[in-house]
């Protein structure tokens, strides 16, 4: 114990164990002095800093005496700054008016970089979606990605500026954290949209482009980083629920039901503190009759948040997040007359599914230029398919992460951190391999030049599955962000990815369906990247801004799932593939608060080199628009989406009449209007909203013999307790 005693005074700086300490506390309001919760506010240079309650209330305590520059910033909000706030013998109360902002530059960023940076000095594309308008506007998390510039989603798999296409949940390469940390199943590698709680979140980050250097191997096609909200400071609780039905098909012809076929969700909320002890627990329900035969889904939903501040300088947090669901199982459709069932042999198969998602989180500031953290997860994932035979999948993954944050002389930020993480399987699909990983990575910020900010990065993997040969990845990275003018930003970053192959695209063994099997391929091999981006960021006021990027990515032993022979898919490596484009994205604010119109144009060039024709599944157009008018209590929103015609998808199926009328697809055009009106009951904020999804009743497809949603209508309420 006097060991650990001498080792703690020798690490925490004298000043702050026996100087005489005071505080920081105010009031965080609006400019109509409605209280702003959740708003970041740091003493800049230090490990200081905390967040607005859920009354707009902040404080932060054991501060030495001296002079300090504070900062408070939040989403759509313009950042206050005071740079002379000088503490001397007395506590500060220092109440704030933060002003909106359609387009805020200096927001506070985790990902890009593994520690806090402005957006306006991000040297890559990057996307923030506000957590508040997740939950306006769209009932589950990957319906809101579907409406970001640059990202499009297949089904369940997502891209980013065609990263990729579609492999039915095996592997994905853009990673998605929350709160930093990976989520991804240990035996297919994918994405469980559904476990995501989306009434629990504060914002969302999107890195557009490779990421490898600092995340690793998933995270070759960009990054989506999920900030959790933080715990309310008073008890607060919410209840979200909404409920509707779905339209007539387009044609007679395509009806297979009598009656209504509905959806509803539920979910609940509450959120308190206890001194340094805040929880967090939410509670989700959604049933759901679908518009095709075969494609039920009911899902449960617990999550729970508990935060403990052990200090001013070091903090431990814990998230659990379990999902049970039972769905139907559908493949594709039967014909062009039958499109909302299947074959009568692929018909009445159902999955059920149970998840558990673990994280700890251990924050621990050693002095003011030095902290660290600690992340470990734990991700347990089962599945069983069942009808004609059962097919099961049970997975384990274990990941641990340790990272180190310094603040180094002439404005240089340092981080470095080690991984290793550890997954077994068992299943009749996947045989039952295990999957070893470790990595040791670091990265450099240099600001000493005048508008300028350097960024070089390096990681080292080391991957084994199974019986097959480990494979290393060194992926380094240069990234620089110069302001010519106060309002004209230009970025530029070049680098290498990677990402080495799930025990699902190596192993599989399993009947898809419709008379397609999936073979094994013991011989895959890692893919590599080398990617290149350069953008233009203008803000010529605070109603109006241009972001432009080009983006180009090389890529060697591309996987993708490719048909061996009649009726065989295997995944193989494409050994040279070329992705290449531009974006363009705008936001105006045509009534400041009040109107607001967005834009995003992506083109896309996705060709595989050595075959010359076009990757599958990826449009070469993509078009987003969105309108927002809320004249108080009244809000209203129009969401448009644009695809192209995609150029190429799984000819093979439909050559073999596995999958008939399979080549028929079309651009996609879909139209969602929401209405909403806010008011008060006693002391209680209620919203009413209605919903209209795919107005047009449009009908397309983002993969072969698979109906998107038609026409569906919904009205729901959100009550703050």
């Amino acid at each position: 114990m006097k060991k650990l005693l001498l080792i703690f005074y020798l690490i925490i700086p004298s000043g702050i164990i026996f100087s005489q300490a005071y505080s920081i506390s105010g009031i965080v309001t609006d400019s109509t002095e409605n209280q702003l919760p959740g708003v970041n506010i740091i003493l800049s240079g230090t490990n200081y800093g905390t967040a607005s309650d859920i009354n707009g209330k902040y404080k932060i305590s054991n501060i030495k005496p001296g002079t300090y520059k504070i900062e408070f910033s939040a989403v759509g909000y313009k950042s206050y700054i005071k740079d002379d706030l000088v503490i001397i013998d007395r506590p500060v109360v220092l109440n704030v008016t933060l002003k909106n902002k359609i387009i805020e530059t200096g927001e506070i960023l985790v990902t890009a970089g593994k520690y806090e940076q402005k957006l306006s000095e991000m040297p890559v594309s990057v996307e923030v979606i506000s957590g508040r308008e997740l939950q306006k506007n769209y009932f589950n998390f990957d319906e809101a990605l579907r409406y970001v510039p640059g990202v499009s989603m297949s089904e369940e798999q997502i891209s980013i500026r065609g990263s990729s296409g579609y492999s039915k949940g095996a592997g994905t390469r853009v990673l998605i954290t929350i709160d930093g940390v990976p989520f991804y199943t240990g035996d297919t590698g994918e994405i469980i949209w559904e476990q995501i709680p989306i009434t629990d979140i504060e914002r969302v980050e999107i890195i557009k482009g490779p990421a490898s250097s600092l995340y690793g191997s998933t995270a070759i096609g960009g990054v989506i980083n999920i900030i959790t909200k933080k715990v309310t400071k008073q008890a607060l609780t919410s209840i979200q629920m909404y409920g509707g039905f779905y339209d007539k098909p387009s044609y007679d012809e395509w009806k297979w039901y009598k009656g209504t076929r509905t959806f509803y969700e539920t979910t609940i909320n509450h959120s308190n503190s206890i001194n340094n002890f805040g929880y967090s627990f939410s509670f989700k329900k959604l049933d759901d009759d679908s518009y095709r035969k075969d494609d039920f889904k009911k899902r449960l939903l617990g999550y729970m948040k508990l935060d403990y501040n052990l200090s001013d300088v070091s903090s431990i947090s814990l998230l659990a997040d379990f999902l049970n669901m039972k769905r139907g199982n559908f493949l594709y459709w039967k014909d062009s007359h039958n499109v909302l069932i299947q074959n009568e042999v692929d018909q009445n198969k159902t999955v059920e599914s149970n998840r558990l998602f673990l994280s700890l989180i251990y924050k621990q500031g050693l002095s003011e230029n030095i902290s660290g953290e600690f992340k470990s997860s734990y991700y347990y994932s089962k599945f069983d398919g069942r009808g004609v035979e059962l097919t099961t999948s049970k997975a384990n993954l274990l990941r641990n992460e340790l990272l180190m944050n310094f603040k180094l002389p002439n404005d240089i930020i340092l981080i470095s951190g080690a991984e290793v993480s550890y997954a077994n399987v068992k299943s009749n699909m996947f045989s039952n391999p295990n999957f070893f990983t470790t990595a040791f990575y670091s990265q450099a910020e240099y600001k000493g030049i005048k508008n300028l900010a350097v960024t070089v990065g390096f990681r080292f993997d080391y991957i084994k599955i199974d019986s097959l040969l480990g494979a290393n990845a060194y992926t380094p990275r240069v990234g620089l962000n110069y302001s010519i003018l106060k309002d004209l930003i230009w970025r530029g970053s070049f680098g290498t990815g990677f990402r080495a192959p799930t025990p699902a695209e190596v192993f599989t063994t399993s009947d898809l369906g419709a008379g397609i099997t999936i073979k094994e391929n013991l011989d895959l091999k890692p893919e590599k990247s080398l990617s290149f981006e350069t953008g233009l960021k203008y803000v010529p006021s605070r109603n109006l801004n241009f972001d432009v990027a080009v983006f180009h990515t090389n890529y060697d032993n591309f996987i993708e799932p490719h048909f061996t022979s009649n009726v065989e898919i295997q995944f193989v490596n494409i050994i040279k593939a070329r992705i290449q484009g531009f974006e363009i994205v705008s936001d105006v604010s045509i009534i400041p608060d009040e109107l607001n119109f967005s834009v995003g144009y992506t083109y896309m060039d996705a060709m595989d080199t050595k075959l010359h024709n076009p990757l599958k599944y990826r449009p070469k157009h993509l078009l987003y628009m969105n309108a927002e008018f809320n004249p108080a209590p009244f809000e209203f929103r129009v969401d448009f989406r644009y695809w192209s015609r995609v150029a190429e998808i799984d000819n093979q199926i439909v050559e073999l009449g596995l999958v008939p009328d399979g080549e028929l697809r079309v651009p996609v055009y879909v139209l969602d209007l929401r209405a909403g009106y806010n008011f008060i009951i006693g002391a209680y904020p209620l919203n009413l909203f209605v919903s209209v999804k795919n107005v047009l009743n449009y009908n397309y497809i983002e993969f072969i013999g698979n109906l998107r949603p038609i026409r569906n209508y919904s009205l729901g309420l959100n009550l703050y307790l």
